[in-house]
């Protein structure tokens, strides 16, 4: 099985800053969330289709998978280039990322 090579938007950077300042102010778990992070990537790279459909997206085909003990979603596209990183979002928030 082949691993496809994982980007990430400028906007799933931000995200990702945000989130790992985030943890490291409030929880001091920052390994557990980097740990997580790092698990999902390497299963989407592997197996992109792994993650569920998702239909509130503007954007044609984007997938999620949930990261369970950080509570967040983390939102891809894939094709056989790569996979894109669009977001990573708080699963608890009331509102819906910006793809």
């Amino acid at each position: 099985m082949k691993s496809r090579r994982v980007r990430f938007t400028a906007t799933a950077q931000e995200h990702v800053r945000r989130e790992k300042a985030w943890w490291l102010a409030n929880r001091d778990h920052l390994d557990m969330f980097t740990e997580e992070l790092e698990q999902a990537l390497r299963i989407i790279a592997a197996l992109p289709g792994a993650g569920s459909l998702y239909a509130h997206s503007p954007v044609p085909g984007v997938r999620r998978v949930y990261l369970r003990r950080v509570a967040a979603h983390l939102y891809y596209t894939f094709d056989d280039a790569g996979v894109i990183v669009r977001a990573l979002w708080g699963a608890r928030r009331e509102r819906r990322p910006r793809l």
